[in-house]
């Protein structure tokens, strides 16, 4: 579900690395889009500002950042408006020169 919300998305990655990280925006965007809408505004800002903090970006791709984060958010929701699953883990493994997407959830209660 996470690969058909995040199409296109994940192969923006140039390497095996690079996709990993596009993995965990997308599945961050899952677990934001899980919350309650009223969670949902605070969510992405605390995402942005953590990911200017760690990765010293500057205003254009924090920007660029929170946009995607949106439209995977919206993704999810219009292909997957009733799973209510968070998303504790994910990974791009390379075996034999092709990437497989590990993606490791827990119900909410």
């Amino acid at each position: 579900m996470v690969l058909k919300v995040a199409e296109g998305y994940i192969d923006m990655g140039e390497t095996t690395e690079e996709r990993d990280n596009y993995l965990r925006s997308a599945c961050s965007a899952w677990n934001i889009a899980c919350l309650s809408p009223l969670k949902r505004e605070p969510a992405i800002k605390q995402y942005v500002e953590q990911y200017q903090k760690i990765n010293k970006a500057d205003e254009a791709d924090c920007k660029a950042l929170e946009e995607d984060l949106r439209l995977l958010i919206k993704q999810k929701d219009r292909l997957y408006p009733d799973v209510d699953v968070q998303i504790v883990n994910s990974k791009i493994d390379n075996i034999d020169g092709r990437d497989h997407a590990i993606v490791v959830t827990a119900r909410i209660n």
